[in-house]
């Protein structure tokens, strides 16, 4: 069974071919967009220094108005000049990702996502409507665009700690 909206990299090429990132009967619902300070896993995941100043969104993905996944989204701060729909908590049809590539160019060239289950965190659990001890799936994704320069991180949590083998632990894909 694919999950809610499928991999990142599924989304991504979803968007290119149709100019919607997520397929019939899913939608998502913009639950955080701002400008931070980046923690240190996301300053890692970026190539910047911890603290950098990076784009944040929050959301949760449903599919037939049931919570199927939340994820959050850090974009290199350089990109709002071109990119300011980021900042706002309204959807962007073609994916945040798409969005980014058609206004800035940087086409987005390869991906790596490290896949792991463990058990939610409270939020988790309540945006997902999971009992208590829930264990989920986990995904980490960057996006590198053709210079080799980190566009995008993010972070994907769906219920049910089962991670198929052939996406489990790191993966690097072309886009």
């Amino acid at each position: 069974m694919t999950q809610a909206g499928g991999t990142a990299g599924e989304r991504y090429r979803r968007a290119q071919e149709t100019g919607a990132v997520y397929a019939e009967g899913e939608r998502a619902e913009i639950l955080d967009a701002g400008l931070v300070a980046a923690p240190v896993e996301v300053a890692d995941a970026l190539g910047l220094e911890a603290g950098a100043r990076v784009v944040w969104r929050r959301r949760v993905t449903l599919r037939d108005d049931r919570p199927a996944s939340v994820s959050a989204s850090w974009f290199p701060a350089q990109v709002l000049d071109q990119c300011p729909r980021l900042l706002e908590r309204q959807r962007i049809r073609e994916g945040t990702t798409r969005y980014v590539e058609l206004r800035t160019g940087r086409r987005p060239a390869r991906a790596r996502d490290v896949t792991a289950a463990r058990e939610a965190a409270p939020e988790e659990s309540e945006a997902l409507g999971l009992p208590g001890r829930a264990t989920v799936s986990e995904v980490r994704h960057v996006v590198y665009d053709s210079e080799g320069e980190a566009l995008v991180y993010e972070v994907s949590v769906k219920p049910g700690g089962q991670v198929a083998e052939s996406r489990a632990g790191n993966v690097e894909y072309e886009l």
